[in-house]
């Protein structure tokens, strides 16, 4: 029987006391061994288990299934899977008999095993998970509540692993202040800013640039002026800020001014979404021009360009009016419409269904008028009787009911209107036949 080797660690804190993935090894090899198993290939995995998805995980089960190896030897079951969904997959595999040995540091598990054990171990790893994640919850609400900010530095801060506390960064944090003070003055724009702030060397946690974006969420944080956001609530922070409150109000003044809706001119055009340029491959945008003569008379076009927002290629394409582009779009699908004679070969269908229609909604109104009809006569008939008095009080009154279903068939027959879809495609048809050729 062959058998893949499975070693898996990842950085959150419920692998925190498990072997490394270099003791893993070690270990599995020395199991194996004295085992007498044979393992054809090792899989390494660094990533958590909580969540489905592991890419070397699921390419192992896929090479099993294929039957490349027929067992697998890891430190512990939770090695494995700490999520139902994969300990749903091994325990299915091994149910079925397609893993036929999984192999652990002092256990084994069969297909022919009472499958309780795996399923409380498996089980057991993913309460672990689960209450882990809400006692770290808990304690970063606990830590915010206390005023310490439970997550990574922004720019400007950063984290002291002695005090778990956010300290202030001496270099950065003078270059922060100055962006707000600068961004303040209103005359400045972010790009200006994302500039500054790649010259000055700043750059994110994950070592990236600094671009408008960034900038835009370091002005809207409040934890530089001494509060912080965590879990969508606002907490009063302990630690030192870098700005004022005023500073950090005139900075976010400027930004909403700049957040106000485009100019009309500027609004996306019919067909903006759906272009590229043919040089540059950037997208196509539209705009308005309105021209005011001498005598007081508008025109309005709508003009079609290149966005030219490549930052690695000059594009130097012209803009095109609104009508020439709608011509050439016209002739460019005019090659995918439908044949003349298709299309009166349909219209001459559509006449015919929606004569039979008609007729048939004819004969239910008629059958509808003759059905009131017999009931108005039924009731004319019955009330002579009780006029004669040939018939009693009570049975006059339950067979009258009947006058209700009379006067709903007469007005179901005299308000039926019937709307045929196949009038309404024939319309709109008709239409787009019109637009076709006027073009």
């Amino acid at each position: 029987m062959r058998y893949f080797l499975y070693a898996r660690k990842s950085t959150d804190v419920e692998d925190k006391q498990v072997l490394s993935i270099e003791a893993q090894i070690d270990e599995l090899r020395m199991l194996a061994k004295r085992e007498n198993l044979s393992i054809v290939e090792e899989f390494i995995e660094k990533r958590s288990a909580k969540i489905p998805g592991r890419p070397i995980f699921n390419d192992m089960l896929s090479r099993i299934q294929n039957g490349e190896a027929q067992g697998i030897v890891c430190w512990k079951i939770d090695r494995l899977s700490r999520n139902p969904v994969d300990s749903g997959k091994i325990q299915w595999l091994l149910q079925k008999g397609i893993i036929a040995h999984i192999q652990t540091h002092g256990q084994s598990h069969y297909p022919n095993d009472n499958v309780l054990m795996m399923s409380v171990e498996l089980g057991m790893a993913n309460e672990y998970v689960r209450q882990l994640s809400e006692n770290t919850a808990r304690g970063l609400r606990q830590k915010a509540r206390r005023g310490e900010f439970p997550g990574f530095a922004p720019i400007g801060y950063i984290n002291n692993p002695v005090i778990k506390k956010i300290e202030l960064h001496r270099k950065n944090a003078k270059i922060v202040k100055k962006l707000f003070e600068v961004y303040a003055t209103g005359k400045v724009n972010l790009k200006y800013i994302a500039e500054f702030m790649e010259k000055s060397g700043i750059k994110s946690r994950k070592n990236n640039r600094c671009n408008i974006s960034r900038i835009s969420a370091i002005i809207t944080n409040p934890i530089y002026y001494g509060q912080f956001r965590h879990a969508g609530e606002i907490y009063e922070g302990k630690h030192t800020p870098i700005i004022t409150k005023e500073l950090f109000d005139k900075a976010n003044a400027v930004l909403q001014s700049r957040n106000r809706q485009p100019n009309e001119k500027f609004n996306p055009r019919p067909l903006c979404s759906l272009l590229s340029c043919a040089s540059c491959g950037m997208g196509i945008t539209g705009e308005i021009k309105i021209k005011r003569q001498k005598n007081g008379n508008t025109h309005q076009y709508t003009y079609y360009h290149c966005s030219k927002k490549s930052k690695t290629r000059k594009c130097d394409e012209p803009c095109i009016r609104g009508e020439e582009l709608d011509r050439q779009l016209s002739v460019m699908l005019g090659a995918y419409a439908m044949p003349k004679e298709w299309v009166e070969e349909l219209f001459g269908k559509l006449d015919i269904e929606e004569t039979k229609i008609n007729d048939s909604a004819s004969d239910a109104v008629l059958e509808l008028r003759e059905k009131s009809e017999d009931f108005s006569r039924n009731i004319k008939r019955l009330t002579d009787v009780y006029v004669a008095q040939d018939i009693e009080r009570e049975d006059y009154i339950r067979a009258s009911s009947l006058a209700y279903v009379g006067k709903e068939i007469r007005r179901r027959a005299n308000s039926q209107t019937f709307v045929y879809p196949v009038s309404m495609v024939r319309t709109d048809a008709r239409m787009d036949k019109r637009r076709f050729n006027a073009r």
